[in-house]
C-alpha cells in the first residue's frame, strides 16, 4: 500500500525513524471501529467498549460533543489531534483555525479506559446526549472514531442519511 508520500506502507512499518506519520486509519495498531452495539450504561454511568475495539494503541479515549448531530464522539488522542490539526483546511483564516482549535481542545474530555474496557461519562456528556443511566446505548463505528447515541436518535439518523448513503453505495457499484 502506498501512503502520501509515495513510500510503501511497509517501509513505513519498518523504520520507525521514517519522518513521515500514518494517519491514524492507516496505522498498523490503531483500531478500526465498524460496526453498531448496544451496551447498557450501568449506573456508575459506565460504558463497556466492545472488545474487538479495544487496543493498546489508543489508550484513553476523548469524547467531543457533536452540536450538528447531537451526540458523542469518541476517539483515540491521534485523531482528536488529527481533526484539530486538519480543521485548518476548512478555516478561511489562521485566526478562524485557531478559534476552532481552541473551542474543539478546550471541549474534548479525557475519558481514561479501565482495564475492562470501560470509560465513565460524565453528567454532562450524558444530558447533552440525552442518554440515562441504566439504559441501552448505541455505538456506531465510524472508522478512526464512534458515536454514542440513543437507540431513538440513532435510528432516526439512520432513516434521515439512508438516501444518501444508497446514493453512494450505487455510485460505488455496491
Amino acid at each position: 500500500m502506498v501512503v502520501e508520500s509515495g513510500v510503501e506502507w511497509g517501509e513505513v512499518a519498518q523504520n520507525p525513524t521514517h519522518n513521515m506519520s500514518p494517519s491514524p486509519d492507516t496505522a498498523q495498531k490503531a483500531p478500526v471501529f465498524s460496526g453498531e452495539f448496544r451496551p447498557l450504561l450501568d449506573a456508575k454511568k459506565r460504558l463497556t467498549i466492545p472488545a474487538r475495539w479495544r487496543s493498546d494503541a489508543f489508550g484513553n479515549l476523548f469524547i467531543i460533543k457533536s452540536l450538528t448531530r447531537g451526540c458523542l464522539v469518541a476517539m483515540p488522542l491521534a485523531v482528536l489531534n488529527e481533526i484539530g490539526n486538519n480543521a485548518g483546511a476548512q478555516a478561511p483564516s489562521v485566526e478562524a483555525h485557531q478559534a476552532f482549535k481552541d473551542h474543539f481542545f478546550a471541549s474534548a474530555v479525557d475519558c481514561p479506559v479501565d482495564s475492562q474496557g470501560r470509560m465513565v461519562l460524565s453528567d454532562d456528556q450524558c444530558r447533552f446526549a440525552r442518554i440515562e443511566k441504566e439504559k441501552e446505548v448505541v455505538l456506531a463505528g465510524s472508522g478512526a472514531k464512534f458515536d454514542i447515541w440513543t437507540p431513538e436518535a440513532w435510528q432516526e439518523r439512520k432513516e434521515a442519511v439512508t438516501p444518501t448513503y444508497t446514493t453512494i453505495l450505487k455510485s460505488l457499484g455496491l
